[in-house]
């Protein structure tokens, strides 16, 4: 019961830094998602007999979301005018996966 309570506290209060904001609609991104927790599927696959797949699911959200912002800065770079306007919500974007990986890797660590 103290994890589902230490996971819905940790909800509320990244939900809540959005919300007093009125940045909601700029954390969610389901592409940013998608890539993250696709990832991090693909890495707890590979657990070995004497791991935990939940473990391994949050290291690999980690991993896949600075490997998103790596990918999401080459594809902006390579597409968008070099103007700060046209970068800055790409770059909000990108921020996303080092986010949404941490944020997972926190959830999973309350599981294990």
């Amino acid at each position: 019961m103290k994890k589902f309570l230490g996971i819905a506290i940790i909800s509320v209060i990244v939900a809540g830094a959005f919300v007093t904001t009125d940045a909601v609609g700029s954390a969610i991104d389901l592409m940013a998602l998608i890539f993250v927790l696709g990832i991090g599927i693909g890495h707890s696959m590979s657990a070995r007999a004497n791991e935990s797949a939940i473990t391994r699911f949050g290291d690999g959200c980690v991993r896949a979301g600075w490997l998103g912002l790596l990918v999401g800065l080459v594809i902006m770079t390579s597409t968008l005018e070099p103007t700060l306007d046209a970068m800055l919500p790409a770059i909000a974007v990108a921020l996303l996966t080092p986010l949404y990986g941490y944020f997972f890797r926190i959830l999973a660590m309350q599981l294990d």
